[in-house]
């Protein structure tokens, strides 16, 4: 990693907070600056193209997307946190896009529009965290004892 990180958030972002824990848990030393995702500032504008958060700033260079972002953090800090083998890297990553969705999913269920979609979605939100937890076995996490950067992006 060349230059300080900064980790651009905004203090109610779930996403950021994936970012947050890996950079936490490699030990690596990060600023955060929350913004106004109301109100933009121009800077903000220039670094997000999305206009999301979270976005990490390596020195001059931007990185957008918090999948992308994990996936800098664990090529270029130790310590590893995906697993070592690829078909269980891959199923990791597929998990983490299962957390996605499920993330989804539970903001769909706070802005569900009445009583009957708060229940669908209630229904949903109970069933994909069945499928995680059965997933995990005896876990506690993906790769049994040793937390991995999957486990941050599965449990919201």
């Amino acid at each position: 990693m060349s230059g300080p990180l900064v980790l651009v958030s905004h203090v109610l972002c779930p996403y950021v907070q994936r970012a947050a824990i890996v950079l936490a848990e490699k030990g690596v030393a990060f600023e955060r600056r929350d913004i106004d995702l109301a109100n933009k500032p121009e800077w903000f504008r220039a670094v997000s193209p999305l206009g999301k958060t979270p976005v990490l700033l390596v020195g001059d260079d931007a990185i957008f997307e918090s999948a992308v972002i994990c996936e800098y953090l664990e090529e270029t800090a130790l310590p590893r946190l995906h697993p070592l083998g690829a078909l269980q890297r891959a199923r990791h990553r597929a998990w983490m896009e299962f957390g996605s969705s499920l993330l989804n999913t539970i903001a769909a269920f706070y802005n569900a529009a009445d009583d009957v979609a708060l229940a669908a979605r209630a229904v949903e939100i109970r069933a994909r965290i069945e499928q995680l937890e059965a997933a995990l076995g005896d876990g506690p996490y993906f790769a049994g004892t040793a937390f991995s950067v999957s486990d941050q992006r599965t449990h919201p």
